[in-house]
């Protein structure tokens, strides 16, 4: 099984220039997040915050262009073929 994740600014950098990377085995977005760590632990921690063991504040994922907030939030189940957006937004003020 194959999911697609698509990464976008910042994290795009710190998966080593890629915008899209694969992961294997996965089953919901927490294993999805916990695959980045197999790229770059970097962008692993940018991405969750494990003392709060919840995505940082900045964070937004969607499944197959839905919010993940709209579904089952990090165990929302992924199979193969779904593509998995995360992103990095920026506050205004």
């Amino acid at each position: 099984m194959v999911v697609r994740v698509k990464l976008v600014g910042v994290l795009s950098a710190l998966a080593l220039g890629k915008d899209f990377i694969e992961l294997n085995g996965v089953i919901t977005v927490r294993d999805v997040i916990n695959g980045l760590r197999s790229i770059n632990e970097k962008l692993f921690k940018r991405v969750f915050d494990v003392s709060r063991n919840e995505l940082m504040p900045d964070i937004y994922i969607a499944v197959n262009d839905i919010d993940i907030r709209l579904l089952k939030g990090l165990d929302t189940p992924v199979k193969d073929g779904d593509e998995v957006l995360i992103l990095a937004y920026i506050h205004g003020g």
